[in-house]
């Protein structure tokens, strides 16, 4: 899945879309004269389409009487590159698709995450009549509040009242607007609905060790779950094989670093102190002490030169040859590396590690409160057919659908409905490549549309049965380290889109990103890294820091009061006690047992 972190992506661009959305102003050309729905929470007016009966799934009246379904059409934008459907229109699942709701979509994405694509849509007013769009971003709370788009829950109302009870309460009421109307739908969000927050997760990032080689350090005596042992094993791993790369990290990007937010974690870098306030983590001790760590990993050519430069291909290509120590990546972004490294009898095992204070790791969980959020624009002719589409992919059948495919042909469900298997024809296909079963199984295209995909839901029905050994090891390389893993949802901030301060704390929030991720490459590289530090963070201050952390503060309290909690930090929360497992973490959390 992807990660999420509580920072604006594009930034190069952010601040030129924000001031289209804002030169457009509140009345967009086109459906907008239909009026409602944003830019000051008035009455709705929809399209004058007939109401939708509560008596049956809202899709079942897309049917005419003999049964059959009429065709349309819709365009649906998607802002990320690495998005894709290429069996669409040829595979099972499409088709089910079709035959239930009548629809043809024509998808389009960006060829390059710059935020280029997003921009002309909305500056030329050519908005498709579906978009799904990173939940972060402001665009989505801005198109809402400036008319661009229908709220949902009047589509609902109207056309889907299916779709009623199917909402996941919390999530709704977390991408809900100012004037009280939520306008899209997430996915790869995680429900209460369908997972405890408390529910243990494991991590979406962590800090994998070349296993072999690991052996090799603990048997000449070295811990590495302290940062000077880290660094002690890395130097005994160097200097024993040639060509190692003795800790590699994810690419710097304009808004930073992934890995460096995952050992931030590692690092115990808070972002709520003893009082329930909000914290800037660069402000925190534990944040200088883990560029000081890497500061000393990359004098001492732990960290190479090319790993400052390199892009995700590059990091991908040195995983996958096996060159790699230690990495502190999200492995779901790197699976093919990790597995090309399995096939070769190179395995990679999580490795617990310590702060300078001894405090125990706290990670993030994958769980979220969404990636991309898919809204209705008013330029969509048909809204009453459109949340019909939506009522069934965000339903459960729908769910299945999408990720497991037709019962009865992929999957059957257990005696007591509480998971399902895969039948044994669908093993077949997984287990001999390039047979006939194999290629029966492609043509249900599984986990293309994942544009509402439930992960809560789709994880727990997730079977089992039938996986490979590569698919066992991918599953499992970070599940020892849950006992160190928590939920996060408060910190993936809910802002008052209202507030007239907030997009000018967005565009000062964005230069100071861009700026601090040239930073982070000079604190790492410098002679005296405490120095560029603290220049780092003066340079923020100078450039509206303090304003900055000052509205994330009070959007941090609204956060938490809109998921119900008290404390955020889990170090925090009532019951906290630092897990005691094994140095690689506790390997019972395992699925299946794949190590001796």
């Amino acid at each position: 899945m992807k990660d999420r972190q509580n920072t604006h992506k594009f930034l190069g661009v952010l601040a030129m879309s924000l001031a289209l959305l804002s030169s457009c102003g509140g009345t967009p050309t086109g459906n907008n004269s239909q009026g409602g729905g944003g830019g000051g929470g008035g009455e709705v007016v929809l399209p004058d389409f007939p109401k939708t009966p509560a008596d049956k799934d809202s899709w079942e009246y897309l049917k005419k009487e003999d049964g059959s379904v009429e065709d349309w059409t819709i365009d649906w934008y998607v802002n990320d590159s690495s998005f894709s459907w290429n069996t669409y229109g040829s595979d099972a699942v499409s088709r089910v698709i079709k035959e239930k709701t009548g629809v043809e979509i024509h998808f389009t994405s960006p060829v390059t995450d710059d935020g280029q694509k997003l921009a002309t849509l909305i500056s030329g007013d050519v908005l498709p009549d579906l978009l799904s769009v990173q939940c972060w971003y402001p665009q989505c709370a801005q198109l809402a509040s400036q008319g661009y788009l229908y709220p949902l829950d009047p589509l609902i109302d109207k056309w889907a009242p299916s779709f009623k009870p199917r909402i996941q309460e919390d999530m709704w009421k977390y991408f809900q607007q100012g004037d009280g109307y939520t306008y899209g739908v997430p996915n790869f969000a995680y429900s209460t609905k369908y997972i405890s927050d408390s529910e243990k997760l494991q991590p979406n990032g962590g800090l994998l060790v070349r296993e072999d080689w690991y052996k090799e350090v603990e048997a000449a005596g070295i811990d590495m779950t302290t940062p000077d042992g880290f660094i002690a094993g890395c130097e005994y791993v160097k200097a024993k094989h040639s060509g190692s790369i003795p800790f590699q990290i994810g690419p710097f990007t304009t808004d930073g670093n992934t890995s460096l937010d995952w050992l931030s974690q590692y690092f115990c870098c808070e972002f709520e102190d003893g009082s329930g306030n909000y914290v800037e983590r660069r402000r925190t001790d534990n944040y200088a002490d883990m560029m000081k760590f890497l500061n000393e990993c990359y004098s001492k050519k732990l960290i190479t030169t090319a790993n400052l430069s390199d892009k995700a291909d590059q990091i991908r290509t040195k995983i996958s040859r096996g060159n790699v120590f230690a990495s502190i990546v999200t492995p779901q972004d790197y699976q093919v590396a990790f597995q090309n490294c399995y096939s070769q009898g190179i395995t990679y095992i999580p490795l617990v590690l310590h702060n300078y204070k001894g405090q125990a790791p706290i990670l993030q969980d994958i769980s979220g409160n969404g990636y991309l959020l898919t809204m209705v624009s008013k330029k969509c002719s048909r809204p009453d057919k459109v949340i019909k589409l939506l009522d069934f992919l965000y339903s459960e059948e729908g769910q299945r659908l999408v990720a497991f495919g037709i019962e009865g042909e992929t999957y059957n469900w257990n005696a007591d409905k509480t998971g399902i298997e895969w039948t044994p024809r669908y093993l077949s296909g997984i287990q001999n490549p390039g047979s006939a079963d194999a290629n029966w199984v492609a043509s249900y295209g599984l986990y293309n549309m994942t544009l509402v995909m439930n992960l809560a839901y789709i994880e727990k029905l997730k079977p089992t049965n039938g996986m490979r050994d590569t698919d066992l090891y991918i599953d499992n390389i970070k599940r020892p380290l849950t006992p160190y893993s928590y939920n996060y949802k408060p910190i993936f901030l809910k802002h008052n889109t209202d507030d007239p301060k907030y997009f000018d704390i967005m565009t000062k929030n964005t230069k100071i990103a861009q700026k601090w991720s040239e930073s982070l490459v000079k604190i790492m590289q410098a002679s005296n890294y405490k120095s560029v530090l603290d220049s780092s963070l003066a340079y923020a201050k100078r450039q509206g820091l303090d304003e900055v952390v000052a509205f994330y503060s009070k959007s941090y309290q609204n956060t938490k009061s809109v998921l119900g909690v008290e404390w955020g930090w889990p170090a925090n929360r009532p019951g906290y006690t630092e897990p005691t497992t094994g140095r690689n973490g506790d390997f019972s959390y395992w699925r299946v047992l794949i190590h001796e």
